[in-house]
């Protein structure tokens, strides 16, 4: 599953704030949030779904993070 967050992570250094911890939580999976994008991008690819882990991760650590769409593949 692909999913994508709007979020409010502005800075590298606050990037780095959570990015042991999103490592932690997302063992397996590849995510990046972009800051150049205006909605500060949080990307997830995982086969699990880590959604309300990953919203539950960064309003613990003051941000916000809305789910904006996730993306299923198909089963093979």
């Amino acid at each position: 599953m692909i999913s994508f967050f709007k979020t409010n992570i502005q800075t590298r250094v606050e990037l780095n704030k959570i990015a042991k911890h999103l490592n932690n939580l997302l063992l397996g999976a590849t995510w990046s949030v972009d800051l150049t994008e205006a909605d500060k991008i949080l990307r997830i690819d995982s086969s699990l779904d880590k959604i309300g882990d990953a919203v539950s991760l960064l309003t613990k650590f003051g941000f916000n993070c809305e789910n904006l769409r996730n993306f299923y593949a198909p089963s093979a």
